[in-house]
């Protein structure tokens, strides 16, 4: 990486997420000093939105865009050419737009944002309680859990009020096949299907909460929780592949599920094992990269995993440097 570029827009900040499109489009979301900041004040700082495009040109480009007054909890997907984010008010930015920030309609006060997927090359926004939003246009967001059309999604947060206010209820964790098969997940093992027209609950075998979904293109689930069981399914069929671990991200590539633990390591799994067992790749990982893993993010062309500083993308070959400290870069 260009050590001016690296200096101006890297040095002083921490990759607080990653969404890996295609190679044209890898994003990364990075707040300024984070490291130096009690987690309460993070919201507060400046947010950059980092898209790195390496079919532009080798090593690649970057292009930046930076909200000086603090993005809290800032979210990222894609649709098309745009970049959206979401911060966790449910407040909208098209990016290439230009609309600035708005409201997602329809959404209710206290609602909290808690992530972004694209599922089918649709955008759904997604958070507590139990609320998930469509993209459909510039400003226009189809509420797919409004209370009127799904009563059934609320029955019990109304009449727990220790549940509303504590985010008993989801979602953490959002993915789908398509926007007729969608999966949702919250905490003590809230979860649900959606099939296009209405949703159902499913009961898991935990009460965990659950961390991050992944749907796969062999059509299984996978389903990871902050502390608690891994599980693989899929409607009302699901089995326990791991008895406990602190799954942060699920990812998967070329035919492999890939697992980020809090303790920064990357598990697989293998069919028939009780167990995750740690991956292995091709190449390894740089030496400084292993186990110090934040998260990871997956398209076909590759797997990127991310730590506080650097970012590095796995062809199925290779590990190719992204982003990384220059004084420790093989490029520099």
């Amino acid at each position: 990486m260009n050590t001016i570029f690296f200096e101006e827009h890297f040095k002083n900040g921490t990759l607080m997420a990653c969404m890996a499109v295609d190679l044209k489009y890898i994003a990364f979301v990075l707040k300024d000093n984070a490291r130096n900041k009690e987690s309460i004040e993070i919201d507060s700082l400046p947010t950059r939105l980092i898209v790195y495009s390496p079919a532009k040109n080798e090593p690649g480009s970057f292009g930046v865009r930076k909200w000086d007054y603090g993005a809290p909890g800032l979210k990222v997907s894609a649709k098309g050419d745009d970049w959206i984010v979401c911060d966790e008010n449910f407040q909208i930015d098209e990016v290439l737009k230009k609309t600035n920030w708005y409201p997602i309609p329809n959404n209710q006060k206290g609602h909290l944002a808690k992530g972004m997927v694209n599922i089918d090359g649709d955008v759904y926004a997604y958070g507590i309680i139990r609320s998930i939003f469509k993209y459909i246009r510039a400003r226009q967001w189809e509420n797919i859990t409004d209370k009127e059309v799904h009563s059934n999604l609320f029955i019990d947060v109304e009449t727990s009020k220790e549940r509303m206010v504590g985010g008993w209820v989801g979602f953490n964790a959002v993915d789908g096949f398509d926007e007729s098969d969608i999966y949702a997940g919250g905490n003590k093992g809230d979860f649900w299907h959606y099939n296009g027209n209405k949703w159902t609950r499913k009961e898991l075998p935990l009460n965990s909460d659950i961390s991050s979904i992944a749907c796969t293109s062999t059509g299984q689930t996978y389903i990871g929780c902050r502390i608690g069981p891994v599980l693989a399914g899929r409607n009302d069929q699901w089995e326990i592949i791991d008895d406990a671990k602190q799954i942060t991200h699920i990812a998967w590539f070329k035919g492999r599920v890939y697992f980020v633990d809090k303790l920064g390591r990357i598990y697989t799994h293998n069919d028939g094992d009780n167990n995750l067992t740690e991956a292995i790749f091709k190449t390894p990982l740089p030496d400084h990269m292993r186990h110090l893993i934040k998260g990871i993010s997956s398209c076909k062309e590759c797997l990127v995993a991310y730590t506080e500083e650097q970012a590095y993308a796995y062809d199925g070959e290779i590990w190719h440097e992204i982003i990384e400290i220059p004084s420790l870069s093989k490029n520099k």
